[in-house]
């Protein structure tokens, strides 16, 4: 399979709705068919009739079916299913993206959550199974990538400010090459030193390669200077560093090319949010 592009897919979502993608409307196709609306203890895939118990969202649950599509048209006829990387895969991926955004009510990145697509078993897509699943899991952090157990619906939980939810602000610690080590979170009207800015979407770089460092660098200056209201980055640079989060490596495969942004400083640790403050509300050194 050659390098493609995850953002021409995601740019030309309709588009590639309607080419292999469906909503599950009118007669459903034979078989096993996973519903929407309901929730399952673990996030375990549960793609098969046998291992699929689901249950109320207001029991305690890992994970949230908000979405069940089907696959149409060449997509559909492959003798497999959709591996890894494949032009049915990403769109499907890419359908469960948009639709989680109005579920949620705003992106899932900017929130302690992950997105799952969930497909059929190479049983059941011998046995004309042609679904994907959409399933939505809160985590405990962003530094501590478990599932958070709930007991109601996840439906709007992005919806305005949504503060519980939310990345806000942080006192991270770094290891001995700078990385990220640990994200403790923190009141942002109490000391704190990082604070999220948004995402950068990295969809220029071929599927299966690696973002560039650099790329990110310079992509999160940029979410970071619309934060604050700063029109050029490089003015920033000295008083303020930009830290990167790459998805993970199992949304990465499924085709995710958000990065978060978070924009942090070294010196005396901050104290209120600086969103919106402009060039003049920054430290005046980093």
């Amino acid at each position: 399979m050659g390098l493609r592009r995850v953002g021409s897919l995601l740019l030309a979502l309709a588009a590639s709705i309607l080419a292999g993608c469906d909503l599950l409307t009118g007669p459903p196709p034979s078989g096993f068919v996973p519903e929407a609306g309901v929730c399952h203890l673990t996030m375990g895939d549960n793609a098969t009739r046998t291992a699929y118990r689901p249950v109320t969202c207001l029991e305690r649950h890992e994970a949230e079916t908000f979405l069940v599509g089907r696959f149409a048209g060449a997509d559909a006829d492959s003798d497999d299913p959709p591996a890894n990387g494949s032009d049915a895969a990403l769109r499907a991926y890419a359908s469960c993206r948009t639709a989680a955004r109005e579920f949620l009510g705003d992106d899932w990145r900017t929130g302690r959550l992950t997105l799952r697509v969930v497909l059929p078993t190479a049983d059941g897509w011998a046995a004309a199974e042609r679904w994907y699943r959409c399933d939505v899991v809160e985590i405990v952090a962003l530094d501590l990538y478990d599932p958070n157990l709930r007991a109601n619906s996840l439906e709007d939980a992005l919806h305005g400010p949504a503060e519980w939810l939310r990345h806000g602000c942080y006192t991270p610690t770094f290891g001995s090459s700078g990385e990220i080590r640990t994200l403790p979170p923190a009141s942002c009207t109490g000391p704190h030193q990082s604070e999220f800015a948004g995402v950068w979407w990295a969809d220029d770089v071929p599927y299966g390669e690696e973002i560039p460092p650099e790329a990110m660098s310079d992509g999160c200056y940029g979410v970071v200077a619309r934060y604050l209201g700063v029109a050029d980055d490089q003015e920033l640079r000295p008083r303020l560093d930009a830290l990167y989060l790459l998805p993970t490596e199992e949304e990465r495969a499924a085709g995710e090319t958000g990065v978060l942004c978070l924009l942090h400083t070294e010196g005396e640790p901050l104290t209120r949010s600086l969103a919106g403050v402009g060039l003049r509300g920054l430290p005046a050194s980093n």
